[in-house]
């Protein structure tokens, strides 16, 4: 999560919601990331963090049904994981819900 110096650094807002935020410590975290982090750079970094939910947002990638908003824009109508991201952005991270 911190593995570089402070300087050129971003922060990014992540959130989880529904089942994937067993795999998170909260809903909520904070990360700093390098000011020339990608959404795929970001996943990375959970990927070494948080390795269950990591496994568990590529499975929803893969097929499909795990929504990303970037400040509350679908990243598949920005860049997919190569959306630049921004200090202050938020990344959210959203699986399907039922209900009835």
């Amino acid at each position: 999560m911190n593995r570089e110096p402070q300087n050129d650094k971003i922060r990014i807002t992540i959130k989880v919601f529904g089942g994937l935020r067993e795999s998170f410590q909260s809903g909520t975290q904070v990360y700093r990331l390098s000011s020339q982090a990608t959404l795929g750079l970001l996943l990375q970094e959970l990927k070494i963090d948080f390795p269950e939910l990591s496994k568990k947002l590529l499975v929803g990638i893969d097929a499909g049904y795990l929504s990303i908003l970037i400040n509350g824009r679908n990243v598949r109508f920005l860049q997919g994981q190569d959306t630049g991201l921004h200090d202050g952005d938020t990344v959210a991270f959203l699986p399907p819900m039922g209900g009835g």
